[in-house]
């Protein structure tokens, strides 16, 4: 019965090792799972970051390309409107001085 026991004995501690050694096994694949992720989760960061970066030089550049044609479109109009006043002084005169007759209208009441 000793004898028994014995091979009982040595077999659990045959399924114990075996059984440790799964495990570190395991810890090591969850481990390596665990980088990949961390590796996959840094690159898919950085690829957001340089998207959103990417976004935000196109928004720039269409800002300064819409505030260069507002900036050019009020140049245009101060010209157009420096040239009617040197073609038709009186005229121009004349509409100035009812615009502030009229605002000051408003403004009176």
């Amino acid at each position: 019965m000793a004898r028994d026991t014995k091979i009982v004995n040595d077999a659990q501690d045959d399924s114990t090792a075996e059984l440790q050694a799964q495990i570190a096994q395991l810890k090591e694949d969850i481990a390596s799972i665990a980088a990949t992720l961390t590796e996959m989760g840094s690159r898919k960061i950085n690829q957001v970051k340089q998207d959103a970066a990417d976004a935000y030089n196109d928004v720039y550049e269409q800002g300064e390309d819409v505030f260069s044609s507002l900036k050019d479109n009020a140049c245009s109009l101060e010209e157009q409107v420096t040239d009617y006043v040197y073609e038709r002084p009186i005229t121009s005169l004349a509409l100035a001085a009812a615009f502030g007759y009229l605002a000051a209208a408003l403004t009176r009441r």
